[in-house]
């Protein structure tokens, strides 16, 4: 899964994904992200009358219908599992008419020093008793921002309308497979634009969807800060001095 990501630098957003500013968005751009957390908003890019434009939603995809059940609590859906974009009418939809691209420059995992894989929230194994983790950041060397397969949906609540938005994961490659069993879907460039594209049908973007390639990515332990959603600080993605040796051998061939 993917559960925190950063979105550090603006230079790379606007240039790099040939996107401008959305109405809306213009009074909250811009903040450097070191945290970004489920229900926090974000920016992302949506094509609007064939023009790329950023725009900020909440992370944790809001169904349509979510407006119309007063007092049920719609699920916290901030991942879409790519095996199963069909398997949910929300999701299948989004697909088809909602597609948007999550502009990133990292995101985090959770390498728990025990038994078992992360849960990517970094809060122990689920199991009611408190496992010792370490955070790793992952991004590109070149600190280039990049853009994560994402989906939007519109509801109407008693607050008014809301925009949402999830990011599709899928199987993990060779750097984060050791860590987590699953990871967010990185588009390459040529397929940002036909992720956007409303011409191109729900089947053939869902083929846009493989496994992100590891080259020119890094693994690095950073500071348990990142645990809390309240931290949203540059220590977040300061790498640790001291490194467990587990680690050392284990992302000793990606360096």
């Amino acid at each position: 899964m993917c559960g925190r990501y950063t979105l550090t630098r603006q230079e790379g957003v606007i240039e790099d994904l040939q996107a401008s500013l959305g109405v809306a968005a213009q009074n909250e751009w811009w903040k450097p992200r070191f945290n970004v957390a489920p229900t926090q908003p974000a920016p992302v890019v949506t094509l609007r009358e064939g023009v790329r434009t950023i725009e900020m939603m909440r992370w944790g995809l809001v169904p349509h219908w979510a407006g119309s059940e007063r007092g049920k609590r719609p699920p916290l859906m901030i991942n879409a599992r790519v095996e199963s974009l069909d398997a949910k009418a929300v999701f299948r939809d989004a697909l088809q008419r909602r597609r948007c691209l999550v502009p990133a420059d990292g995101f985090f995992e959770w390498k728990h020093l025990g038994n078992g894989l992360g849960n990517g929230l970094g809060n122990g194994l689920g199991n009611g008793k408190t496992a010792k983790a370490q955070p790793l950041y992952f991004h590109p060397r070149d600190r280039r921002v990049f853009a994560f397969a994402g989906l939007w949906a519109k509801a109407r609540t008693d607050a008014g309308e809301q925009l949402s938005f999830t990011i599709v994961t899928g199987p993990p490659n060779r750097l984060v497979s050791p860590i987590h069993d699953r990871m967010p879907i990185v588009l390459s460039p040529e397929a940002c634009a036909a992720w956007l594209d409303p011409g191109v049908d729900g089947a053939t973007a869902r083929a846009l969807l493989g496994i992100p390639p590891d080259d020119g990515w890094v693994a690095e332990p950073v500071s348990t800060q990142v645990n809390s959603a309240a931290n949203d600080e540059p220590a977040c993605i300061a790498p640790i001095t001291e490194e467990p040796p587990a680690q050392r051998s284990l992302f000793g061939s990606f360096e």
